[in-house]
């Protein structure tokens, strides 16, 4: 993709925002369906399930990061951290529906920053070399 100027910015921000839906779905989706899967099998108590709800929006949040990113020329850190906005949205909401304690949903936002950060600044190495 090339790099974001003043002209004919419309179709290549919504093909970033429809990057970022999709690649926000399928991860939730996939993480989701591979975790559960793992709950089930190993017969994990329901205790840890909001740690494993933290570590899944932690990975979906490096793919969405590294999905949505890819192939833009600007400041990747920028791009990285508004591609996670909904996923930060979505614990929110989810932590004010269904009240977990306020060390996970601490956990969830940091950690989602923090991996967005953390491919951003891997992407800018990799662009730098």
């Amino acid at each position: 993709m090339p790099k974001i100027t003043s002209s004919n910015t419309k179709p290549l921000f919504i093909k970033y925002a429809v990057r970022i839906v999709v690649s926000t779905v399928l991860s939730l989706f996939l993480f989701s369906a591979i975790s559960s899967f793992a709950v089930l099998k190993l017969d994990i108590s329901i205790d840890i399930l909001p740690y494993v709800a933290a570590g899944i929006s932690i990975l979906s949040a490096i793919l969405i990061s590294a999905i949505s990113t890819g192939g833009f020329k600007n400041n990747y850190l920028t791009l990285s951290l508004i591609s996670v906005l909904p996923l930060l949205a979505l614990s929110v909401i989810n932590f004010c529906f269904h009240r977990t304690s306020s060390f996970v949903i601490i956990i969830k936002i940091a950690g989602i920053l923090i991996s967005a950060v953390i491919v951003a600044l891997i992407k800018s190495g990799k662009k730098s070399r």
